[in-house]
């Protein structure tokens, strides 16, 4: 169990490094529709920007999760959510018991595993990730925001866009910095073609480092429209990294675009509920003192 353990947190884990960026300062944009044929690259920034404007947090009860790692796979259970721009978590438990938890908010990230040896409450703030702070893990802030549809993105900025007739999809790539500071490409595939009911207008988020390696993909095979705000979520999606040999195939049953307060969001986006765990502070290599919890609790 060991091993499929750590297989399943590190995939978990890469997942929750999706809320780590924040909007950027775009200004107002024009309302967008479902790209033409032959759509322009403002055409398929403003279609991003018109339904991350939508969302400012998601969150879902029921979400399925079965991860592989080699040959080795597990089937998890748990909920989810999600608000711009920084805030995660995770909760899912492993035959019945809970196995994981993990977390972000716009001070630091945090990940647990049951079945981890040992089993310890691992935390890093993104204060130190940025001083290139060494992790178990290759982290992406933001794929899993782009996956939810919740990413902005900049009109101003540089784009590549390329057309793929045979295949059916159009590429919009942009360079960007990871956290750590190296240069990495980040490829928004689209259909081509406007989508049927239930199928995805935008297909895949792709990362990749500056020689064009694949980092992490993000495939969306089902959509839902919310029925609040008329945003598109997606309720199938699969995320890979080639790397680590992780897969992980998602299924979020009732997904909904949701408005979060400040209350809410600080005791959500908090390890203070796990502090009966033994901490420990990836910057530091060394074991938080006992009773110390950094800047996760909750405001009063």
């Amino acid at each position: 169990m060991r091993q499929i353990s750590a297989g399943v947190g590190l995939g978990i884990v890469l997942l929750a490094a999706g809320c780590g960026l924040s909007p950027q300062n775009r200004g107002n944009s024009p309302q967008a529709r479902v790209p033409p044929q032959k759509p322009t690259v403002p055409a398929l920034v403003a279609y991003l920007n018109d339904n991350a404007d939508k969302v400012q947090a998601v969150q879902c009860t029921k979400v399925s999760i079965d991860c592989t790692q080699g040959n080795q796979s597990v089937g998890l259970d748990g909920l989810l959510a999600c608000q711009k721009p920084r805030n995660f978590r995770l909760k899912a438990k492993l035959l019945g018991q809970s196995g994981v938890d993990v977390g972000s908010n716009g001070e630091e990230f945090w990940y647990w595993i049951s079945k981890d040896n040992p089993p310890y409450l691992y935390h890093c703030s993104y204060q130190e990730l940025a001083r290139g702070v060494s992790i178990p893990f290759p982290f992406q802030p933001d794929m899993i925001v782009a996956a939810l549809g919740m990413a902005s993105y900049n009109p101003n900025d540089r784009y590549e866009l390329r057309d793929y007739p045979q295949q059916g999809t159009m590429e919009l790539t942009q360079s960007a910095t990871s956290p750590q500071g190296k240069p990495v490409r980040k490829i928004t595939v689209f259909n081509r073609n406007q989508a049927a009911p239930g199928r995805p207008q935008v297909v895949a988020h792709v990362l990749t480092d500056d020689r064009g390696n694949l980092i992490c993909k993000a495939t969306i095979q089902e959509v839902q429209t919310d029925r609040a705000t008329n945003a598109t979520l997606p309720r199938k999606m699969t995320l890979v990294w080639p790397a680590q040999r992780v897969e992980m195939r998602l299924t979020m049953y009732d997904i909904e675009a949701v408005r979060l307060d400040a209350d809410q969001s600080g005791r959500l986006f908090s390890r203070a509920q796990l502090s009966d765990l033994q901490a420990y502070d990836l910057a530091r290599r060394a074991l938080d003192s006992p009773g110390v919890q950094r800047a996760s609790v909750p405001p009063r």
